[in-house]
């Protein structure tokens, strides 16, 4: 279940449920999901371009935390080329205490990555389904 950290930075919504990109490296979003396993739970944190829908990063750990969060905007951050590539990206999440920890917000500040987050445990907003277009 996600957290709000209550004394963690407020960051705005700034895509508005429009989760759609004219380009690539306009808007990413991203979220940890739990993977049951038969070895116990495992955590999964995603990083997707909202033009192409391609999965930019990825990583799995046994915590829901901000370095699983930052390996995943590392690896995304790489297949786009680095800092200067992908700066000015909009990356949205929820408003779970990993999107908010310091090390998480420091790394997108410094590869100038703006943060946008919806509501605390969706990274979507209420009555939007599918904004990734997945679902069969």
């Amino acid at each position: 279940m996600t957290r709000r950290d209550k004394t963690a930075p407020e960051f705005p919504d700034l895509i508005r449920r429009d989760f759609t990109a004219s380009a690539a490296n306009t808007k990413w979003g991203g979220d940890i999901t739990e993977v049951p396993t038969a070895a116990g739970k495992l955590y999964l944190a995603t990083v997707i371009d909202l033009y192409s829908r391609r999965l930019l990063g990825a990583a799995t750990g046994l915590h829901p935390d901000a370095d699983l969060a930052c390996a995943a905007i590392e690896m995304a951050i790489a297949v786009r080329g680095g800092r200067q590539a992908i700066a000015g990206v909009v990356f949205h999440t929820d408003k779970g205490s990993t999107d908010t920890a310091g090390s998480f917000t420091k790394l997108c500040r410094d590869n100038g990555i703006r943060q946008s987050m919806g509501r605390v445990g969706s990274c979507l907003l209420t009555g939007q389904s599918d904004p990734w277009g997945v679902a069969a």
